[in-house]
């Protein structure tokens, strides 16, 4: 039985799916390389220039965090399987029109853009922001450390950095155990706003469950 051939309008939108979420894949390991750059500055202070793009490298993991690539990745996967599915069929049954790609087209359009169908209630989303301000509260003190370490200036020389580097990870670590309950929180607050915004199988009852399970993730030892 003879075969035929997908238009190249629609493989080419298959393929640039699969780009699209080969690149948002990538993205995940961004904040990682950022904080692999982050430590490499504070290391080798000799290089003064590395001082400022740290920052830089910084706010490019902060960036990439809050794009969450990893779920944008995972919209471009099923928009592709829904087109690789409808190009089999369509390849498979000569007596399928056309119309039934560019049907798949759409859907798989629509599962890259997802709309907020309502909001969250307030309360829910003051919690999460208050959570957000207490996990950065225990941050800030080694983050104000690393900005006043006088790398550029020229009495700075490189045994220095071993004292200040150490006041610097002990923040660091004190900060990220203090930090660790109220990001958790704030996380799964996230999550059920999320939940709540963006699907409408999801009901105002979870939110309180959820906001139990961040409770007891603030009160736990």
């Amino acid at each position: 039985m003879a075969t035929r051939t997908a238009p190249r309008w629609v493989r080419d939108r298959e393929r640039s799916y699969r780009r699209a979420r080969w690149m948002w894949k990538c993205a995940e390991y961004i904040p990682l390389l950022c904080a692999a750059v982050l430590v490499a500055t504070i290391t080798v202070s000799f290089a003064r220039r590395w001082h400022n793009l740290a920052w830089v490298f910084l706010a490019g993991a902060v960036a990439a965090s809050l794009l969450s690539p990893k779920k944008r990745a995972e919209r471009c996967e099923t928009a592709r399987m829904a087109l690789q599915a409808a190009i089999a069929r369509y390849q498979g049954d000569p007596d399928l029109r056309d119309s039934a790609l560019s049907e798949a087209d759409e859907r798989a359009h629509e599962a890259l853009r997802v709309e907020r169908i309502r909001f969250a209630p307030p309360w829910i989303r003051r919690r999460r922001r208050l959570c957000w301000i207490k996990a950065l509260g225990w941050l800030s003190p080694a983050i104000l450390a690393f900005a006043a370490i006088p790398f550029e200036q020229q009495w700075m020389r490189s045994w220095h950095i071993v004292p200040v580097v150490a006041v610097f990870i002990l923040l660091l670590a004190a900060g990220a155990f203090k930090a660790g309950k109220p990001l958790e929180a704030a996380l799964i607050f996230s999550q059920a706003v999320e939940r709540y915004e963006y699907e409408s199988a999801a009901t105002e009852s979870e939110l309180f469950l959820e906001d139990r399970r961040a409770s007891e993730a603030l009160q736990r030892r």
